[in-house]
């Protein structure tokens, strides 16, 4: 814990690298949706 800007106790996470390789798997994942929904839109 380390003392926040208002000198309260904060808790600080980090991203490990297995973390990190599944954050970039979900952001691929989640712009392949909204491409897919991009064109479903045009579609109509």
């Amino acid at each position: 814990m380390v003392p926040s800007a208002n000198n309260r106790r904060a808790r600080v996470y980090r991203l490990t690298a297995a973390g990190r390789r599944q954050l970039e798997a979900e952001v691929q994942s989640w712009e392949q949706f909204v491409a897919s929904m991009k064109r479903v839109l045009r579609a109509t």
